[in-house]
């Protein structure tokens, strides 16, 4: 049987959703996976010490997640009774990886899985960010269609922003303390848009926005203890990680483009100096027409020199009157009309 979520996790990739996640569970912890769907994810974390109850929908995924984890309970993570059936406080983390999207109460579940959090535990998260600016230029282009992956996800019930998520763990009573990107550059989407349909002005405003690359958001938070002074730190750090990933994702994309143009540049490069080796056996190839050329100059002087002398010869000017009579008798030898 074949998944739509089934795919491979490297932990090393740059750029990527599934590494970001991993690192910020961590190695040997209790993780409650929600939404495991056949266990790729959960065999990365086991694969690093973790021990994980997983919850899926789908009794045939969940099946194939045992393998896996601990247990994997089946039910539908917006119905309370399925996390009754986890105990409360047990957790180093709760994973809940491209799922409150799906979710038609995705606050109600945050809050269910807050509770499950042991007292000093993390939740992890994942997002597609609705404001990407591919989602923008379909929008004015009067076009929101929807795709079996991507930003706009065909089962996706909830649309989410940097800040219309970070008001989502507010209100769970979570504090974001960390945040990656995923960045996809303008019209590198699913949703395919056209560069040349799009006037530079209108680029140029959206990427005034530095999220408007961002394809989607990974994010650590813990429990909000009440303290206001623990919640200002919290914002100041999300501050200052969310200034240090825009620089690190910036300077990614600008070695990234030095490597592309360097590439170019050695290809180019190569083009050039094939070029010049073509050039090189013209070259040659035109001298040595040039030395033939030479070679039947001279022979041609040489023969109109030959000539010019020997029409200047005494024996030459005396034979003239028997050439004209030669000329004379062969004119008329000849048959007339002829």
């Amino acid at each position: 049987m074949d998944f739509v979520y089934d795919m491979t996790v490297d932990p090393d990739a740059p750029n990527n959703t599934h590494a970001f996640a991993l690192a910020m569970v961590g190695h040997n912890k209790s993780v409650l996976e929600v939404g495991c769907a056949i266990g790729y994810f959960t065999k990365a974390m086991v694969k690093r010490g973790c021990k994980v109850v997983g919850i899926e929908i789908d009794p045939a995924a969940a099946a194939l997640a045992e393998e896996w984890a601990e247990r994997v309970v089946v039910g539908d993570i917006d119905r309370s009774e399925v996390w009754d059936q986890v105990d409360d406080e047990s957790f180093d983390v709760v994973l809940c990886g491209d799922v409150l999207e799906h979710l038609r109460d995705p606050l109600g579940a945050l809050r269910s899985a807050v509770h499950k959090l042991k007292p000093d535990g993390v939740v992890v998260a994942s997002f597609p960010n609705v404001a990407h600016g591919d989602v923008r230029l379909s929008l004015l282009q009067g076009d929101f269609a929807y795709r079996d992956l991507g930003l706009l996800d065909r089962t996706h019930m909830r649309f989410f922003t940097l800040e219309t998520i970070r008001e989502l763990f507010e209100e769970a009573g979570l504090l974001v303390v960390d945040t990656k990107r995923v960045i996809v550059p303008l019209f590198g989407t699913e949703l395919e848009i056209k560069r040349e349909n799009v006037r530079q002005s209108t680029v140029d405003e959206i990427l005034a926005d530095p999220e408007a690359e961002s394809y989607q958001f990974v994010m650590r938070a813990v429990r909000d203890n009440g303290t206001q002074a623990v919640a200002a730190l919290a914002r100041r750090v999300s501050e200052l990680t969310d200034q240090l990933d825009h620089e690190g994702v910036r300077s990614a994309i600008l070695r990234q483009d030095v490597r592309e143009t360097s590439a170019a540049n050695t290809a180019l490069h190569e083009q050039v100096a094939n070029l010049l080796k073509h050039v090189e056996a013209l070259d040659g190839h035109v001298a040595g027409l040039d030395q033939i050329i030479a070679h039947l100059n001279g022979a041609l002087a040489e023969s109109e020199q030959r000539q010019r002398a020997l029409l200047a010869t005494k024996s030459f000017r005396m034979m003239a009157p028997l050439r004209r009579v030669y000329g004379i008798l062969r004119s008329l030898a000849s048959p007339k009309g002829s």
